[in-house]
């Protein structure tokens, strides 16, 4: 796994437009996700801007962005804060994203080709070798989406990123203990699909979710109890 980037190392690595707000606001979430920018942080907007060689107004247009995802809250006089994830809220954003995906694949799934099949088994090779935590997150929504994509549901999609920008940003802590588990239910989707067996696929896929959702709460439940017992 990589070691722990800063800010600064972060923006440098991901290039771009540093005037724009939606540069800033990629960096500022992948440091969030990444645990750069921890949650219940107050984000002091002079000392970001200063990190990031940014003036305020497209800093404070990208945490308004953040603030859209669920990513940044506004305190009022207290300024602006990585926001938490709540168990009860970690439960109820999976159960919205099984249902779109359980969905999307239902009307995508006679429109799956063979070269879909072919990225989407590269797409795990790919994901069997990436050590960062951040990459293979995004690999995952790539393989995901491939067999979305077929359904022609744009809205469908841009809702589920956006579940998928909450859901994710705890990716880096429990990835770990579920990796291994999660790789060999991504094959047994992949199988599915393959063989055109469409209620098999979606009971593979909904496991699937389910098993990731339980282990996130588990994974946050222990954390809380920890919290408590310093």
């Amino acid at each position: 796994m990589e070691q722990n980037l800063t800010l600064e190392e972060l923006a440098a690595r991901m290039g771009g437009d540093s005037t724009a707000p939606y540069f800033i606001a990629g960096v500022l979430r992948e440091a969030i996700y990444r645990g750069v920018l921890p949650e219940g942080q107050p984000l002091h907007q002079a000392q970001l801007a200063l990190r990031l060689g940014v003036s305020p107004i497209p800093l404070r247009e990208a945490l308004r962005l953040l603030e859209t995802e669920g990513l940044v809250s506004f305190q009022g006089y207290r300024g602006a804060m990585v926001t938490a994830l709540s168990v009860e809220e970690a439960q109820e954003l999976y159960e919205m994203v099984a249902a779109l995906e359980t969905n999307l694949l239902r009307i995508a799934f006679p429109r799956i080709t063979r070269r879909i099949l072919e990225d989407a088994a590269r797409t795990l090779d790919q994901m069997e070798a990436e050590g960062d935590c951040i990459r293979w997150r995004d690999l995952n929504q790539v393989f995901h989406n491939l067999f979305y994509e077929p359904a022609d549901r744009p809205l469908t999609l841009d809702m589920l990123a956006r579940l998928r920008q909450k859901t994710d940003r705890n990716i880096r802590q429990h990835l770990v203990s579920m990796r291994e588990e999660s790789q060999r239910q991504h094959r047994g989707i992949l199988a599915a699909v393959e063989a055109r067996d469409l209620p098999r696929a979606l009971e593979a896929l909904g496991e699937h979710l389910a098993y990731t959702s339980n282990d996130l709460q588990s994974y946050m439940r222990l954390e809380e109890g920890a919290k408590k017992r310093r």
